[in-house]
């Protein structure tokens, strides 16, 4: 038997919104970055991705924040 040495958890760190409806974090992509935040420009237009919130907003001002996805998230 074969067991794989990968892992199911995403340990990778993400960018984040918090949602200004339902607070929970809007990841809108990978960190590349380590521990330099990035300087954004542009309008950054995003959608919560809970069912029950799916609240669309323009985030440009918003603090990023550098997150990972909780276990069991897809």
């Amino acid at each position: 038997m074969r067991i794989s040495s990968w892992s199911k958890v995403d340990t990778r760190w993400y960018l984040a919104v918090h949602c200004r409806k339902c607070g929970e974090p809007i990841l809108f992509a990978l960190d590349h970055t380590g521990d330099v935040h990035p300087t954004h420009t542009g309008k950054l237009l995003l959608t919560c991705a809970s069912q029950e919130c799916r609240h669309r907003a323009d985030y440009s001002s918003a603090a990023i924040s550098r997150v990972q996805k909780p276990t069991g998230a897809k």
